[in-house]
Parts: C-alpha cells; sequence; structure tokens
C-alpha cells in the first residue's frame, strides 16, 4: 500500500477498500452540521417503548438529533411525536421528560396545545388577536412518520422515507426472536438511567455495532475484580457456537451472539442456584424461543451488543438479564447524552429482577457500573485524538479482517445457518465498516 493510499482526501473522508476512516468526521462541526440534516432528519430514529407510554396522556420529551421532541400518547390512544416548540417564540411546551399530561402549556405566554398538537388556548385571543387568529393552522408541528415494531416506537421526518419494517430489515428478524418473547411475557417494566459524555456519537453507535474486541481491555478491570458474570466472561476462543459478530442492511449491527444449547445450559445452572421460579422462568422464555426458531437451522440464544443505525445501541445477553436501551443523544460533535433504560417482564421472578438491576448498577451500564464508565472514558479520549491538528491527518485503521470478509477462516465449521446478515467472527470490524458504509450513503459522500 502506498502512502498516500493510507490517508484520505479532504474530499473521500472515508476509504473502506482499504479499512480507512478520517479521524475529521468525529470533531468536525461541518460533517456534523450536514449529519442533522442527512441522517437524523432521514432516518428513522427511536423515540420511546410502550412501556414508556402506556396510558392516554403520558408522555417522554426526548430528541430527534438535536430536537427536542414530545412522544405522547393521545386521548385516542394514539402515539404522535410533537415537535416540542412553542409555535409563538420558539420557547419548550414541555420541560419535563416524562410524566402525564392533559395539555403542555408554554411558560412564556401561555399558548396551551393538547395532547394531539392542537393549539386550545390562547390568552387574551379576543383582546390580543381580536379573535382572528387561525387556531387550527397554529399548532405543533407533528412528526409526519410514527411507526412501531413490537413495543419500539420510531419516528422519521423524511416523509418519503421507506417504511419502519422496510428500514429495520435483517434486525426486525433479531428483534422479533429475542425482544418480543420477554414482551409476551406479562408485559415490560422501565429502569432509567442517563448520563452525560465527552464523546462524538459514531463512537459510541460503532461500539454498539460491532466491537467485541475492546472488551478484554476496556473492560479488564470487572473481569479482575470479579464484577464480570458468566454473559459478560470472554470467551477463551472462537468456537463453533459464537460469539459471531452481524452486519445488516441499513448499517445496522450486532454482535456477541451464540447458537446452540450450550449458552442455555449456562444459564439454567445459574437459575438452578436462584431457585425453582428462575428456573421455571428461563424454561418458558426458553420455549417462547425455540417456537420462533422453528424454522432456523442454527438456533441463537442471545446478542450482547446491538445497534439501530444511527443511535439505538442496545445490550442483552441472557433472559436472567435487562434488556438495555441506549439512546445515544448528540450534543455537538464532541458531546452526546447517553439516555438507558432497563426492560424486564413483569413476570419475571423476585430473585431474577434482583440479580438483573444489580448487575446493570454494578458492572453494567448504568451510569453506577463499571462498564459504562470504561466506555466513556476510551470515547471521550478518541474523540479527542480526532481533534488536534497533526493527529487529524492520519486516519484510523478499520481494516481488520478486511481480506477475510463473508469467508474466514475455519467458518465451516460454525453453526451460524440461517441467520440473517453478513456472519464474522467475534474479532472483526466488518461491522465498523458496515456502519461507515451507510454513514457514507446517508452523507452523499464519496467512498472508495
Amino acid at each position: 500500500m502506498t502512502r498516500a493510499r493510507q490517508r484520505p482526501t479532504a474530499d473521500r473522508l472515508l476509504d473502506l477498500a482499504a479499512g480507512l476512516v478520517s479521524r475529521r468526521i468525529f470533531s468536525d462541526e461541518a460533517i456534523y452540521q450536514r449529519e442533522l440534516e442527512r441522517v437524523f432528519a432521514r432516518c428513522w430514529l427511536f423515540l420511546a417503548h410502550d412501556a414508556m407510554i402506556p396510558a392516554p396522556g403520558d408522555y417522554v420529551g426526548t430528541f430527534m438529533g438535536e430536537d427536542p421532541v414530545i412522544v405522547c400518547r393521545g386521548t385516542d390512544g394514539q402515539v404522535r411525536a410533537l415537535l416540542n416548540t412553542c409555535r409563538h417564540r420558539g420557547n419548550r411546551v414541555c420541560l419535563f421528560p416524562r410524566g402525564n399530561a392533559k395539555a403542555f402549556t408554554c411558560a412564556y405566554h401561555g399558548w396551551t396545545y393538547d395532547t394531539a398538537g392542537r393549539l386550545t388556548g390562547v390568552p387574551f385571543h379576543g383582546e390580543a388577536y381580536y379573535g382572528r387568529l387561525p387556531r387550527e393552522d397554529w399548532g405543533l408541528i407533528e412528526v409526519p412518520r410514527v411507526e412501531q415494531f413490537g413495543g419500539l416506537w420510531f419516528g422519521c421526518w423524511d416523509p418519503a422515507a421507506p417504511s419502519l419494517a422496510a428500514y429495520l430489515d435483517g434486525m426486525a428478524w433479531y428483534l422479533d426472536k429475542f425482544l418480543l418473547p420477554l414482551e409476551a411475557m406479562g408485559g415490560l417494566e422501565v429502569l432509567e438511567s442517563r448520563y452525560q459524555a465527552n464523546g462524538n456519537w459514531k463512537i459510541a453507535a460503532e461500539n454498539f455495532a460491532g466491537d467485541h474486541y475492546h472488551t478484554p481491555t476496556t473492560h479488564g478491570s470487572s473481569f479482575k475484580l470479579g464484577l464480570a458474570d458468566n454473559y459478560t466472561q470472554l470467551e477463551p476462543a472462537q468456537l463453533e457456537h459464537g460469539p459471531f459478530e452481524i452486519a445488516l442492511a441499513h448499517g445496522h449491527g450486532l454482535g456477541g451472539v451464540y447458537t446452540g444449547d450450550k449458552p442455555y445450559r449456562d444459564d439454567l445452572a445459574v437459575a438452578e442456584r436462584l431457585g425453582p421460579e428462575a428456573v421455571a422462568y428461563l424454561q418458558e422464555w426458553y420455549g417462547r424461543l425455540q417456537e420462533r426458531l422453528r424454522d432456523t437451522p442454527a438456533k441463537p440464544y442471545s446478542a450482547s451488543h446491538w445497534n439501530i443505525f444511527p443511535n439505538l445501541g442496545l445490550v442483552w445477553r441472557s433472559p436472567l438479564r435487562a434488556f438495555n436501551l441506549f439512546h445515544l443523544q448528540p450534543k455537538g460533535p464532541t458531546r452526546l447524552e447517553v439516555w438507558q433504560w432497563a426492560l424486564m417482564p413483569k413476570a419475571a421472578p423476585a430473585v431474577v429482577k434482583e440479580l438483573a438491576w444489580a448487575q446493570n448498577g454494578r458492572g453494567g451500564h448504568f451510569a453506577s457500573g463499571f462498564f459504562a464508565q470504561d466506555d466513556a472514558e476510551n470515547f471521550d479520549r478518541v474523540t479527542e485524538g480526532s481533534r488536534t491538528l497533526m493527529a487529524r491527518q492520519v486516519p484510523f485503521n478499520y481494516a481488520m479482517g478486511l481480506e477475510y470478509e463473508g469467508h474466514w477462516p475455519g467458518q465451516e465449521q460454525w453453526d451460524t445457518r440461517g441467520l440473517p446478515g453478513l456472519v464474522g467472527p467475534r474479532f472483526s470490524e466488518h461491522n465498523q465498516r458496515n456502519f461507515y458504509r451507510y454513514w457514507a450513503e446517508r452523507m452523499g459522500l464519496e467512498e472508495a
């Protein structure tokens, strides 16, 4: 490879044929503003889970890119996403992250909107506007596309975008196999955590999409302190049942995928120590999973890390653990907020919930957990390493396994029959290349 080949040019920020990514994309303000327009204003973005808004009037305040929105279940039962900015002077009409309301009132001049976004109250309407303000024309701006898959609600600003099902594509298959059996067990309950981090949103998103490689180093302290359990321990070698990293259409990716019954037997040993209720709970979930996999030769059991492009990370290693959603909120090219929800079936036994919440809060990804702090520190330093004058002249290396993509040594021994997506081994960067290839497509950028 020539020296010139090792450095993407100013107008070619990615050279994925060589596994190269310019550091500029992680700190450049102009690139970030283009992302807000080309990615966050046109892709399907996560809004909320059904468990967060179960009743009429329930709402969640969130963001689509940097635009604040209210996700609300109206009195008619319909879920809408409304731009959280008053049509009079732009003040936010909802200041709280979650709650129940019959209406939203601007604290500046008192304009009031109902849960469907209609302008229902204008102080001194007769005196100030002489009764002539057409209130039907001045409601909150509604996100034109809102759809759900299972209990996950997504929104899209682009009226011409394909359906959510088409956008999720192969990712929908994995959500159907792993998340929906949990949903079916009496619904889900939610525990929430939030924290701020210095880092570019893509560094976090690509980590969820397929970075099994960082685990032994980044999270080594958890292993040394004995905080990592049987769901997070590092495998001694690539085995025929996993773990696998899988790249999917539209930049989605997931990893830590195991097939066969060994993971179930490992979980069963844990459940037996917890008691008969835990065993019965695990067996019920496993039966639901097997029913969904009846036509799949390989029987995947779990996937530890996922990313739905652009910025919804998921972590789930076992039905004895919480299913975690991570909304990676961009706050500029070098800042993000991580909004996390841990979901557990309401029907789960108390001993299982106690184990799940303890692992989330101690060794897991909550703000108090070792894993979250380990990752956030690295995201911060990686982003800083993309900002300075000389460092940004040198591209990042995303070439791991590049020449073996789709035909890995020993692949014939793996049990991956029937799994959607491009499957690779535990140590690979094909998921990250897949992420940035789709990112470049959405950004309208040239890449080799």
